[in-house]
């Protein structure tokens, strides 16, 4: 018995090696990247209507996320290890951006017939570079067709995390005979440092594609694919001139995340970075071992 298992454990192992010899391939190219993502906080998100509720003067306080298109290059180095399942490694760049949006209405009574209303729009973006590694398997759906699915992990360190801010502020007094006086004032933040946020990133890879036949070979891949993150981050600016005349974009700063954390009972350090993309690969140049 032990020498027959002997027997079939070394055919395994021939069968297994002869298999990689025989497909083990080196391929080298260049891919790009479009697609959308955002940052969102689930916790920003659901305490807003918290605040409504505490304060019967507040009538509205949304703050609501924008994706933005991100744009991104790399390098691609493919190991075909078996005839249907290949290990990609893609290291390069993405160009990230996302925005919030958020409208904030309140209504103070002066009288039976005089009130106030404030309202603020706001707009902050958060744009950075994105230095990339995605680690992907390929695998062939069928054999010999060009359809495939990828799974696998995307490492990222994020670099000069910056923040713009625009806000406008409309106070309007409204009597018996309608809107009386009103004044706007606009604030706006250019290039703000955002130093409170975590630069290392983790997300898993899922996603479906096709080689397409480019000269003799398959070698041009199309593929979109599903970055669920793994990992999350505060994002804040310690800018005291931003913290002291922001209104409500005031959550993105280190003193004002902690007021609202303290009023809210929200906890604000966990923002995802979640991406769609459309990756197109080509590989360029092929060695066979």
């Amino acid at each position: 018995m032990d020498n027959l298992f002997k027997k079939i454990s070394l055919i395994v192992f021939l069968s297994a090696s002869t298999i990689v010899a025989g497909y083990s391939q080196f391929s080298f190219g260049l891919g790009s990247t479009i697609g959308l993502g955002y940052l969102r906080s689930s916790q920003l998100k659901q305490s807003g209507p918290d605040i409504e509720n505490m304060n019967p003067d507040v009538q509205n306080l949304d703050y609501k996320v924008k994706a933005g298109v991100q744009i991104g290059f790399q390098g691609v180095v493919q190991y075909r290890f078996a005839h249907q399942w290949c290990l990609i490694a893609s290291p390069g760049f993405r160009l990230f951006h996302s925005t919030f949006n958020n409208i904030y209405i309140e209504k103070e009574t002066i009288s039976s017939t005089e009130y106030i209303t404030h309202k603020v729009i706001s707009v902050a973006k958060f744009k950075c570079t994105q230095l990339q590694l995605p680690i992907i398997v390929k695998h062939y759906l069928i054999p010999d067709k060009p359809y495939f699915a990828t799974a696998g992990f995307a490492f990222s360190y994020n670099t000069g995390m910056k923040m713009y801010s625009e806000e406008d502020s409309i106070t309007s007094t409204y009597n018996e005979l309608g809107l009386a006086a009103s004044n706007k004032q606009d604030i706006e933040f250019k290039n703000l440092k955002v130093d409170g946020y975590k630069p290392f990133q983790a997300h898993m890879i899922l996603g479906i594609g096709a080689s397409m036949l480019s000269g003799y070979r398959r070698n041009l891949d199309i593929e979109l694919s599903y970055h669920i993150p793994l990992t999350s981050s505060p994002y804040y600016t310690s800018n005291t001139d931003f913290s002291n005349q922001a209104l409500t974009n005031a959550v993105y700063s280190a003193d004002g995340k902690a007021s609202y954390e303290q009023a809210t009972g929200s906890n604000l350090d966990h923002y995802r970075m979640h991406l769609i993309t459309l990756t197109v690969r080509y590989l360029i140049y092929n060695i066979n071992k």
